[in-house]
């Protein structure tokens, strides 16, 4: 069978991936968990479901799963597709974006597989006429890539201006760039695919809480060093690093930072519970509901006091 979106096709009988028309050099397991997620839909995979799948017969890490996902995101995001991949359903696993299932089209199975380009491929002989067209053709091309160039510096710089902006103000603009005048208070949320949280953010905004994001965990530092905050939000792996959440929480209660700090991640062991408490954590959450019961009584006790600086 093969699917169809965005400028992809994914054929999920032969296992292979191609990008406007160009094979693309995927991971086997890759394809295999876009697979079971299309299958599943509109149902979440548990992270056991996925192990157990994808990796019969074999011991792994429960962290396996998590990288997995995490690794054909990036894959997808280096191809140039900007939209949401995969969800992150806490306490349950994960599932196919809604975004992505719409532009979902199954269509016919081609009869054959194609070849990933081989530098046999790429050292074959042109065409006599495409041969004495190339001068011409280069110098086009050049101008182009020149303006498409120009036009990406600009778009990334503009972006950069206002991300900048409200997240990490110059010296002496106070954070409260885009705050209301009564907010109760700052969560600083630490996720590298932040999209997985948007309605929890939404909830603690709509109580008058401002939530300010970053993905890494340098960032994080860089913010509590320089502004206050009520709370820390984190999940736990982080691109190539599966301790991510651990490590940000001792690197914060080394330096005396005594912020309050949640793990909110999808599978938690009762080791891990044990751990957060005793590297100096406040508390670890599956669901949304845990969330809330962990970090809005510190909002109770903090509402008579401005957020500050």
């Amino acid at each position: 069978m093969q699917y169809r979106f965005y400028n992809f096709t994914l054929d999920t009988a032969q296992l292979y991936l191609t990008a406007s028309g160009v094979p693309v050099d995927a991971d086997a397991r890759q394809l295999q968990l876009l697979r079971l997620l299309i299958d599943f839909y509109p149902e979440p995979c548990s992270q056991q479901l996925l192990l157990e799948r994808l990796w019969p017969d074999t011991v792994v890490s429960h962290w396996s799963a998590g990288r997995l996902v995490s690794d054909t995101r990036k894959l997808f995001r280096n191809l140039g597709y900007e939209g949401p991949l995969i969800q992150t359903l806490h306490g349950r696993g994960y599932r196919l974006a809604p975004e992505l299932v719409a532009q979902l089209r199954e269509v016919p199975a081609a009869s054959a597989r194609p070849a990933i380009n081989s530098p046999a491929a790429d050292t074959a002989p042109a065409h006599p006429v495409a041969a004495e067209t190339r001068p011409v053709t280069t110098h086009a091309s050049f101008w182009r890539l020149c303006g498409v160039m120009g036009l990406l510096l600009l778009v990334t710089a503009a972006t950069v201006y206002f991300i900048t902006a409200r997240r990490i103000p110059d010296e002496g603009v106070p954070l409260v760039i885009g705050e209301a005048a009564d907010v109760r208070g700052r969560i600083l949320w630490v996720d590298d695919n932040p999209g997985n949280n948007l309605a929890e953010r939404h909830d603690f905004e709509a109580r008058g809480i401002a939530v300010y994001i970053v993905t890494n965990t340098e960032d994080a530092l860089t913010l509590l060093s320089m502004y206050r905050y009520q709370a820390v939000i984190s999940d736990m792996g982080r691109g190539d690093e599966p301790l991510a959440g651990f490590k940000l929480m001792e690197r914060m209660r080394a330096r005396r930072d005594e912020t309050p700090y949640f793990l909110y991640t999808i599978m938690p062991s009762d080791t891990q519970r044990q751990l957060v408490q005793q590297r100096g954590g406040n508390g670890v959450a599956v669901t949304s509901d845990e969330l809330f019961s962990l970090v809005l009584p510190l909002f109770a006790e903090d509402s008579a006091a401005p957020a500050g600086r």
